[in-house]
């Protein structure tokens, strides 16, 4: 392929391409993306970050152990996409939260929007964040709304700081964009965690950094699951709850709270999980 090299290493890269794409504000945008044995929707999610309005810098694709045929289908997109850079990572399966963390050490972009592999961005959604990002240039980690989070009402932009995040977790993942520097020095996702590590980081850039969310839909989820006790990780509410409860944990290190916010927060963590096991089985009916 031309213009191809592979690196090697645990590691290893194919790269395409190695034009800098600078957006709205000079800021240029890395698209990560981790992925394992979803082939087929992967295709669809890779073909919504091409289709964006405003063309990316690059997108990081970190195979996390796929078995199914993935690393061809992925040679083969980038066969076919010679002229927009594509960076795929091979490595062993670790979960997402490493695989997270290591398509943000091996970004060059200012900015990292993440997508899941069966999610898809809706061709505008990079162009309307960056917009907000350069009336808003203080804001370091912007989210938006989705087909399974749709804010009721409210403002365009909603400011989110770590108070309304212990009421809820206001970023689902595939709609945030944030500054790589905050990243990194946010310590990236909690490798050690399998559930809820995206909002123990989230919570932890908000008691630290200002955080907003646009209020538009950008970003559907899941060909329209539900956004929990359907599949995938989401699936086991138990474990869904175990998960907020250590992501709580992290936040109280970066706090000041003092034990009456602590109790607060882990009561606000009991109601939600009382909620989504009410909300499934009245979904899901009797067994």
């Amino acid at each position: 392929m031309e213009n191809q090299r592979t690196q090697d290493g645990p590691a290893p890269h194919s790269v395409t391409g190695n034009a800098v794409t600078r957006c709205a504000g000079g800021l240029s945008v890395s698209c990560v993306i981790p992925t394992f044995n979803r082939r087929s929707q992967l295709a669809l999610a890779l073909d919504s970050v091409i289709c964006q309005t405003t063309p990316l810098h690059e997108i990081i694709i970190v195979d996390d152990g796929s078995t199914d045929g993935t690393a061809e289908m992925l040679q083969e997109f980038a066969r076919l996409h010679e002229d927009f850079p594509v960076v795929v990572i091979r490595q062993e399966n670790s979960g997402p939260a490493v695989a997270r963390n290591t398509a943000i050490e091996a970004a060059s972009g200012d900015l990292i929007a993440f997508l899941d592999d069966d999610d898809i961005w809706l061709p505008e959604k990079t162009e309307r964040q960056l917009a907000a990002l350069e009336t808003s240039p203080e804001v370091c980690l912007l989210g938006c709304a989705a087909d399974t989070l749709v804010p009721a009402g409210g403002a365009h932009f909603v400011d989110i700081n770590e108070w309304r995040m212990l009421v809820r977790n206001w970023f689902l993942t595939p709609g945030v964009i944030a500054r790589r520097s905050v990243l990194i020095d946010c310590g990236g996702f909690p490798a050690r965690m399998q559930h809820c590590e995206d909002y123990a980081l989230w919570l932890k850039i908000a008691s630290r950094y200002r955080c907003a969310l646009l209020n538009e839909v950008l970003v559907i989820c899941g060909h329209g699951k539900p956004s929990f006790g359907y599949s995938g990780l989401s699936a086991d509410l138990d474990a869904l709850h175990v998960g907020e409860l250590e992501a709580l944990a992290e936040w109280r290190k970066e706090c000041d709270s003092g034990p009456g916010m602590a109790f607060l927060a882990r009561g606000l963590a009991e109601l939600r999980h009382l909620r989504r096991k009410f909300m499934c089985r009245f979904l899901k009916g009797p067994a």
